[in-house]
């Protein structure tokens, strides 16, 4: 069968809806893992970063595929502007995005960039296993169980060495975690006194929130919250998103764009009215760099997707330009500077 052949017609909207979702399943199975190349990786990644495609209506595949819970899919194309770059649209939900994760982040971590080496491994004591990242480097860490976990830079995930009995995991930063299914021993991920529970299903957690708060994003499956040593608890959807800290009484949760979470797995850098005091800590961990800056920023804000080939110079100068700053670069040290 020519596979790379169906993806050039899933993205066409030429396969019936029964077509894609068998598309949908067998691109998410062990099967194509083994089966994908590196020229059809790239050959996705080609295609949803294509120019083509913020010409292209993918309401009518959409359709084929899912009925939207509230029956109104959300088609939306982001216009390109160089050098910054928008990439994939923002209406993809919980399938679509889970075929994402699975070929372009699985391409971006294990053959996308040079001299990225993996996470390193210790143990605390012999029970215990640490995976880390420093800053500028990313991972895609493989449990016992057959859970994936897409590590971010500066963060860092302890587990059990009996993990495939106790599959308890906790985690400083932020880690998207694709969870193996066994009934018998659910997944729990623990972050800043929040408990993440579940059973089958993919999800990404961010500690690097403020006021010490932890950020939930469920992309597939059902997940249950819960502070420790806690009884309230509260069931996450796909698409939807839950800022918890151990201390607040009240659990709520909202809608959020998955793909706009969850895209730094895929090696896409990106601010949405960002202000310039939270992106100093994303370019520092992103690029693992230190950074001082100079004068007052005031409340400037900023938006803008940067991909992975992006230099750090590169984005210093587009943002320079639109905040109105000026930047010295020295290998690891940036110094900005508002007149």
């Amino acid at each position: 069968m020519d596979h790379k052949k169906r993806l050039d017609d899933f993205f066409d909207g030429k396969l019936s809806r029964e077509q894609a979702q068998e598309l949908l399943d067998w691109l998410d199975s062990s099967e194509a893992e083994e089966f994908l190349s590196a020229e059809i990786l790239q050959a996705w990644s080609e295609k949803i970063r294509s120019h083509q495609v913020e010409d292209w209506d993918p309401k009518p595949l959409w359709n084929k595929i899912k009925q939207a819970k509230d029956g109104h899919p959300k088609p939306y194309l982001a216009v390109d502007s160089k050098p910054v770059r928008r990439l994939i649209p923002s209406w993809l939900k919980a399938a679509v995005v889970l075929v994402l994760l699975g070929i372009s982040a699985l391409f971006y971590f294990e053959l996308g960039r040079q001299g990225e080496s993996p996470a390193m491994l210790s143990q605390t004591d012999p029970k215990m296993i640490v995976r880390e990242n420093p800053a500028g480097q990313k991972t895609r860490i493989n449990l016992p169980d057959g859970s994936t976990v897409f590590l971010n830079s500066e963060s860092k995930i302890t587990y059990p060495e009996d993990f495939l009995g106790n599959r308890q995991i906790e985690l400083e930063g932020e880690g998207f975690f694709k969870v193996a299914r066994d009934e018998a021993h659910p997944f729990t991920v623990e972050a800043k006194g929040v408990l993440t529970t579940a059973l089958g299903t993919s999800f990404n957690i961010s500690t690097f929130q403020e006021e010490e708060k932890v950020a939930v994003t469920l992309v597939t499956g059902k997940v249950r919250l819960a502070q420790k040593d806690a009884k309230n608890s509260i069931v996450l959807n796909p698409g939807e998103e839950s800022l918890l800290s151990a201390q607040q009484s009240q659990l709520s949760k909202y809608t959020v764009e998955v793909f706009d979470k969850v895209s730094w797995t895929e090696g896409v850098l990106r601010f949405d009215e960002t202000p310039f005091d939270r992106m100093i800590p994303m370019l520092e961990r992103w690029y693992g760099v230190k950074m001082q800056v100079r004068g007052d920023p005031g409340a400037i804000k900023a938006t803008g997707t940067f991909d992975s080939n992006e230099s750090l110079r590169n984005v210093l100068h587009v943002l320079g330009a639109s905040m109105d700053f000026e930047y010295e670069l020295k290998e690891k040290e940036v110094i900005i500077t508002f007149n």
